[in-house]
């Protein structure tokens, strides 16, 4: 679903940071879509992407960083969450999570594969908040707001606030996958202007990534299945390192490879990794979905991550009941989702 940063109504929804316990800097976002995807099926992505910014220079590069991106499992998938239980609004998003995740790891018995870090577009990168994730045992996924005008980006309007989010996140020196204006096909993103506007953006963001060496950083790129067809916004197969995808139960009556089989389908021949960066269901029908993400995510091999959004959001109330926490520990026990070598 659409984000705006601070804002938890409707269709709206973006992490604004406020100060932790941590020194992090985080709002949470709420989830939601609809039980049915109305992305097109049947014909892969073309391969050919929008023109992008031109390459930087030898001189104007800077040497890229040793530390390579989140490992891609070989088989098998990462298992993640983004852990606020609460309502927004009630303290700090992320020492909310930082509290939930000895819950969390109780019941599961291990760390989690990845957990969200929710970012606004115009803050300092959120380094302590990336660290406090890895000492946690898992991998952050950094979801970065989209900024208040995506139209002016490739201009270079806002170049040094990117290039210094860049440095600071090649400064980490630790994998991310960086999510950035996620959900862009969902109604009430007025800030993007259309959909070449998004590409050129993304494009312009990514290369001054690459000129700030920061090879540490994945790009999840992550429409929203309530949306409209997410094709026109997808800049290129060789501008995104993940295609993602949001999408919720929102009637009780999906399974995970009922939401996520037709959106799979378009997007597998892409040839990238993919995963579902949120999802969750609500009271009776959480340990049915849940437990049929056991089943349905090895039919699906190229969706390699499943994050689950333990969090009320304005069309459900996704958080983990005490039923539901007990599947998801049983899910976090299968083998599938212990894939080897992808520490963070």
């Amino acid at each position: 679903m659409g984000i705006l940063f601070g804002t938890t109504t409707s269709r709206l929804r973006r992490g604004a940071p406020i100060a932790a316990a941590l020194a992090a800097l985080l709002l949470a976002g709420c989830g939601s879509s609809t039980t049915a995807p109305t992305t097109t099926t049947g014909t892969p992505p073309s391969p050919s992407s929008p023109p992008s910014p031109s390459s930087p220079s030898p001189s104007q590069a800077t040497a890229p960083s040793a530390v390579t991106p989140p490992n891609v499992p070989a088989t098998g998938a990462y298992l993640g969450a983004w852990l606020h239980p609460v309502a927004a609004g009630s303290g700090s998003a992320f020492a909310v999570e930082q509290a939930t995740i000895p819950t969390v790891v109780a019941a599961t018995g291990r760390p989690l594969g990845l957990l969200h870090i929710y970012a606004p577009w115009a803050r300092p990168a959120p380094v302590v908040s990336l660290r406090a994730v890895a000492a946690a045992g898992s991998t952050p996924l950094l979801d970065w707001g989209c900024g208040p005008d995506v139209a002016t980006l490739s201009s270079g309007a806002d170049d040094t606030l990117i290039s210094r989010y860049a440095s600071t996140l090649r400064a980490y020196a630790a994998p991310v996958l960086l999510r950035w204006c996620w959900e862009m096909n969902l109604a009430g993103h007025a800030q993007l202007g259309g959909p070449a506007d998004f590409t050129s953006a993304w494009s312009h963001i990514r290369t001054l990534f690459r000129r700030a060496g920061a090879t540490n950083v994945a790009f999840v790129w992550c429409p929203g299945l309530a949306g409209v067809d997410p094709r026109p916004y997808f800049p290129g197969v060789d501008q995104v390192d993940w295609i993602g995808v949001d999408g919720y139960d929102r009637d009780g009556t999906q399974t995970f490879a009922s939401l996520f089989a037709p959106f799979y389908r378009t997007w597998v021949g892409a040839g990238k990794p993919m995963m579902v960066a949120e999802t969750g269901a609500a009271g009776a029908a959480q340990t049915s979905f849940i437990d049929s993400i056991g089943t349905g995510a090895p039919t699906l091999p190229a969706m390699k991550a499943v994050v689950y959004f333990d969090a009320p959001g304005p069309h459900g109330m996704w958080q983990f009941t005490p039923a539901g926490l007990a599947t998801f520990a049983r899910l976090a026990g299968q083998p599938y989702f212990q894939p080897q070598g992808v520490k963070p």
